[in-house]
């Protein structure tokens, strides 16, 4: 591999990681939410995926029989985690390394970087 761009490389690395360390210790204001039952269960949950928070309204409690509550609580967390999964990818398309964003790599990974040789054992 070309040294140069071994260097870039090891560059590129230090920054993703850097940037994504920055981007999982976000303050807990970086909560994301989900609802389902038209506002009645709305889950919140971390950039990580953890769940934080689900509420139920009142009157999704009175009125909502149990299996079809627990349908939308269900509903909201996959929502909130939906959107969590959304900002982490975001974040991981904006990252590169080697000229690659860090989402297509993580897609592939077996990939050869830009640059790069995989040995003839490997193809």
């Amino acid at each position: 591999m070309n040294p140069d761009a071994l260097s870039a490389i090891r560059r590129d690395i230090a920054a993703a990681m850097e940037s994504a360390a920055d981007f999982v210790e976000r303050p807990t204001g970086d909560q994301y939410q989900g609802a389902a039952g038209d506002g009645a269960v709305i889950a919140t949950v971390g950039i990580g995926g953890q769940l934080l928070d689900v509420r139920i309204t009142p009157q999704a409690r009175r009125s909502v029989d149990n299996l079809t509550l627990g349908e939308h609580v269900r509903d909201a967390i996959r929502a909130a985690e939906a959107e969590a999964e959304q900002a982490r990818n975001a974040l991981l398309g904006s990252l590169t390394i080697g000229g690659r964003s860090v989402a297509e790599i993580l897609a592939d990974p077996g990939a050869a970087m830009p640059g790069t040789v995989r040995p003839r054992w490997q193809r």
